[in-house]
């Protein structure tokens, strides 16, 4: 023990170790990944659920941890990993959130125009220029979290529709919210795990903790991640980064974190790694009685909890909708939104495609529902097509 880092988490209750001269350790104490300690994985869901403060940091040690264990399980199973491969995967599942901008998808791609994917790229470029990361690792970490790794089951343990980051946020995010349907036995799952011909399979003998997952995967996406409140906090936080960027690009001077307000102008990216969620509410708080009628209204309006309502419309009502707001006096640019729950970053599972839970079922290699003895996989995996509209309450009134 004396050469290994103890982390406890209270998630799997147990020590996470990390080998102190290894290079995971070195990440750990790098810039990037001490970053995330202050970006909360829920981004606003906090208002929800006010157990929701954990970071994309403890996220992360998570991810990693249950990529050793997978890693493991595979090498009692008599599967050769070569040790720089391994290395490579714990490096990949420890590093793919480093990208993530302040209140992690709620605002990303608002402050700067990319996916967290890219920026990812673009903090391991600078890891590697400050000696953390080696080069030929590096080669490998990409090819990983690109999904271009000649060997499918690397990149598939880190981002697929059963990976250790979804194991990983799905428990994570049921124990700090306090909902019970996360709960998934993830060692169960883990112990399940191999390899068929470079591909990520899982024993139909975990069969039931498997089917555990997807509903819980399922639950969690409606009442969790796509609660109204939530849905409605994550909109008004973009608006507000919106109308900040449209003042300072017309040459207005805004009482409000420097960083954060150079990072809107420029683009910076280098500044932009220095970007917390703790630049977004002190600038927010600094706003409450800015000149500007719309930006003034909006930051009060979020920390006053006058939040916008969620209401679910058919195809037909956006466009009505749009036009209360209109008619009501707001600018439908900062008081309006659409949003389609099918089309962000989290999502129930759904058994087409090349990208689906496979199991290893009397000796050949099956789709998880076509196993499954009754139709509630593929019930739960059914696509739900959904439209909401976020618009202030005073538009709609309480009946809706």
């Amino acid at each position: 023990m004396r050469n290994h880092r103890l982390l406890m988490d209270p998630v799997y209750d147990e020590f996470i170790m990390v080998e102190k001269s290894s290079v995971l350790s070195e990440l750990l104490d790098s810039f990037y990944l001490q970053r995330l300690r202050h970006i909360r994985q829920l981004g606003p869901c906090y208002y929800v659920y006010p157990g929701a403060e954990h970071t994309r940091f403890q996220h992360s040690v998570g991810v990693m941890w249950l990529a050793r264990k997978a890693l493991n399980f595979l090498k009692m199973k008599g599967y050769e990993i070569d040790e720089e491969l391994q290395t490579a995967i714990l490096v990949s599942a420890l590093t793919h959130d480093i990208g993530h901008s302040p209140y992690s998808h709620a605002l990303e791609g608002i402050i700067v125009p990319q996916k967290h994917e890219e920026l990812t790229e673009k903090a391991l470029e600078r890891l590697e220029g400050e000696g953390k990361v080696d080069r030929e690792l590096l080669k490998t970490v990409r090819k990983i979290l690109r999904k271009e790794h000649e060997l499918p089951f690397t990149y598939q343990l880190v981002s697929s529709q059963l990976d250790c980051d979804r194991l990983d946020y799905l428990r994570r995010d049921a124990y700090y919210t306090g909902v019970s349907f996360g709960k998934i036995d993830v060692n169960r799952i883990l112990v399940s795990v191999l390899i068929e011909d470079g591909e990520l399979v899982w024993s139909a003998k975990g069969f039931n903790a498997l089917e555990a997952y997807v509903m819980s995967r399922y639950q969690m996406y409606w009442a969790v991640y796509f609660h109204k409140v939530n849905l409605s906090v994550q909109v008004l936080l973009k608006k507000i980064i919106e109308r900040m960027r449209e003042l300072l690009l017309n040459g207005e001077k805004l009482p409000m974190d420097s960083t954060l307000s150079e990072v809107l102008k420029t683009q910076d990216l280098d500044k932009f790694f220095r970007l917390t969620d703790s630049n977004v509410v002190s600038s927010i708080y600094s706003l409450l009685d800015v000149k500007d009628p719309v930006l003034r209204d909006l930051c009060n309006r979020l920390v006053r909890r006058n939040f916008f309502k969620t209401v679910e419309v058919t195809p037909h009502e956006v466009l009505e909708f749009h036009e209360k707001v209109e008619k009501a006096g707001y600018d439908p640019n900062y008081y309006f939104e659409v949003v389609e729950p099918s089309k962000v970053a989290y999502s129930y599972y759904s058994p087409s495609g090349a990208d689906v839970i496979k199991v290893k079922f009397e000796g050949k290699v099956e789709e998880l529902s076509n196993v499954a003895p009754t139709d509630a996989i593929k019930a739960l995996s059914r696509k739900v097509t959904k439209i909401y509209v976020t618009v202030p309450k005073e538009v709609v009134g309480e009946e809706e």
